[in-house]
């Protein structure tokens, strides 16, 4: 074993839930981050005329425990002559530690709201370490939102068309809810949502569901309970007559709590403090009766899945379970044995796992200068794809990094987790030819299975390699559960916390 991955042992592997962590937390700021109202105009419903000024706190827990804080605001702003708007802003910061390494996340957005309440200009930045990402939009009414996003690896631009007669809201930084003064049960809101993992507008749902009576600082305080569902992702929050947020849900263990300004500095006080590990909180128990690298065959019984469909793979097989409840099954996952030779490159099956996409950029020059270097003449895919493989299990330095992945970025920073190895490596085989894509699902490591991310490839027929763990072949402890671009990787979300797995049988 090399001396990076001897390092990288399978306890650090660990690092394989900095993805999940990432796509909860994304997941979760997404639902109030971009959005384009259907049925309503813009910020109309959400900024009061009267309103001077406005300032909100809310401490974020996971699992009861405390990671961090919101603090969001709204100011009326001059914006030119003759004409007035509001300011909206938005500061997050989380504390958390991973694989016991304490890390410090924050978000940032500014949004710029004209008096006609129709977003005008959103700024939104993540920093994490020493990893940055800005997204910079305006909008032009009717027709785009035109944005540019800056990383590591540079600034890239983009449009995306909008539907005629609909505005854009920049909600992360005020709740959708924030003043809304005519919350009644029955309302319901269909809003689409900027996801900045796929880049594009996707469709949310809110309901106005009920009223019950919470209990804030040992008061009863009568709220509407309303309920959004996004990609399947599901979300409550209860929110007061004048229409703040004063508690939300996400199902997934993470909790916010309005806090009063006043205690704003204890709370931050508190969360330095706070030494919470995510590692373990999230992933899923079991016990294999072998160690996973020497097992050829697993069978396992899985609770909670989503999609039965996305189960199947050439290497992953559902079996016939006709009493089996929803969303159960019962998987043989067989590990696969590499042929004596691959297809000749470049290889002409499933084109469209070799496209350049926004995060997997096979076509970008420096990407395709690294495959030509590391395949050489080599003109068999299979052998083409293990020295790729084991390329990036020896030149990325193992190292949990919350971000938004891109191949080009990873190229250029040389380090990360799982999510970070299957990008590049994918980048890099399309780039030599090779069809590639992103398995997204469970590995186990020391007991537990932890959420992962590995790349599979074509060579005639498919192989899953894993260069986190630095296997040629991906071991039988290796769950599928989706696959896709990064963008699909967001749906792994819905499971975290659902999922149960019961090893049935090891070979």
């Amino acid at each position: 074993m090399p001396d990076t991955l001897r390092k990288f042992s399978p306890r650090k592997l660990r690092a394989v839930l900095i993805t999940a962590f990432w796509l909860v937390m994304m997941g979760w700021l997404v639902q109030r981050e971009f959005f384009a109202s259907q049925r309503i105009h813009a910020y109309k419903p959400f900024i009061s005329k009267n309103m001077l000024l406005s300032d909100q706190w809310m401490g974020i827990y996971f699992q009861q425990k405390l990671v961090g804080f919101l603090n969001s605001s709204v100011e009326p702003l001059f914006i030119a002559q003759g004409q007035s708007g509001y300011r909206i802003t938005s500061n997050t910061v989380m504390h958390v530690s991973i694989l016991r390494q304490r890390t410090k996340i924050s978000f940032a957005g500014v949004a710029t709201v004209d008096e006609n309440y129709q977003l005008r200009s959103f700024k939104f930045d993540l920093l994490s370490g020493e990893y940055r990402l800005s997204v910079f939009g305006r909008l032009r009414p009717g027709k785009s939102v035109d944005f540019t996003v800056t990383s590591p690896a540079g600034t890239t631009s983009r449009k995306i068309p909008l539907p005629r007669d609909k505005g854009v809201i920049f909600a992360s930084l005020v709740s959708p809810f924030h003043s809304f003064g005519n919350l009644a049960v029955g309302n319901r809101y269909s809003l689409s949502v900027f996801n900045p993992f796929s880049l594009n507008l996707e469709p949310l749902e809110i309901t106005v569901e009920k009223k019950e009576t919470l209990e804030i600082g040992g008061e009863p305080v009568e709220a509407f309970v309303v309920k959004t569902d996004y990609r399947g992702m599901r979300q409550v929050c209860w929110v007061d007559a004048q229409g703040e947020i004063l508690k939300e849900e996400t199902g997934m263990g993470f909790t916010m709590l309005r806090v009063p300004p006043g205690q704003a500095t204890t709370l931050y006080e508190r969360l330095v403090q706070a030494e919470v590990d995510i590692t373990d909180m999230v992933s899923v128990p079991a016990a294999l009766p072998l160690p996973a690298d020497k097992i050829s065959a697993l069978t396992l019984r899985l609770r909670g899945v989503a999609d039965i469909e996305m189960l199947r793979s050439p290497r992953q097989q559902v079996l016939d379970d006709d009493v089996a409840p929803p969303g159960t099954a019962v998987i043989r996952i067989s590990r696969e044995k590499l042929p004596a030779a691959g297809a000749p490159l470049p290889v002409r099956a499933f084109p469209e796992f070799l496209v350049s996409t926004d995060f997997i950029q096979a076509a970008d020059a420096r990407i395709q200068a690294t495959a030509r270097e590391i395949v050489g003449a080599e003109a068999d895919s299979l052998a083409a794809a293990l020295k790729i493989n084991r390329w990036v299990a020896t030149h990325l330095r193992k190292k949990p990094v919350v971000s938004v992945p891109s191949a080009v970025d990873v190229l250029r920073t040389r380090e990360g987790d799982c999510n970070e190895h299957a990008v590049l490596m994918c980048a890099l085989a399309r780039a030599a030819g090779i069809p590639a894509k992103i398995h997204i699902g469970l590995a186990y490591v020391d007991g537990r299975f932890y959420y992962h991310a590995w790349p599979s490839v074509y060579v005639g027929v498919w192989i899953d390699m894993d260069p986190t763990f630095g296997q040629d072949v991906a071991d039988a402890a290796h769950i599928k559960l989706l696959e896709g671009d990064v963008p699909q990787q967001l749906d792994v979300v819905r499971l975290l916390g659902a999922i149960a797995v019961e090893v049935q049988e090891a070979e």
